[in-house]
């Protein structure tokens, strides 16, 4: 089930996620951390959700680093489209 989830942030804040995959790891965008008490722990994202999208676009054939510099350079708010409770195995 796909969910999109919006963040808001102001000042210097962080969105308060670590992910981990991509497309030069051969592995959805998974979000393995969720800080506490953040910004993404505040929408309900939890840790295990795969991100699909950011702001609508699709982001599956993105290395890890160009989803990372997405959200880095993100503004005051960005809206995640997360599927949640999917299992998926690593290709080897």
């Amino acid at each position: 089930m796909d969910v999109d989830i919006k963040l808001c942030k102001s000042g210097n804040q962080t969105w308060g996620i670590r992910l981990s995959g991509g497309a030069d790891f051969s592995f959805p965008l998974t979000v393995v951390r969720v800080l506490l008490g953040g910004l993404a722990d505040q929408a309900g994202i939890q840790a295990g959700d795969i991100i699909t999208k950011i702001n609508g676009e699709t982001i599956h054939h993105l290395r890890h680093c160009e989803v990372h510099d997405r959200l880095v350079n993100a503004q005051k708010e960005v809206i995640l489209t997360v599927v949640r409770n999917l299992k998926l195995e690593r290709a080897v």
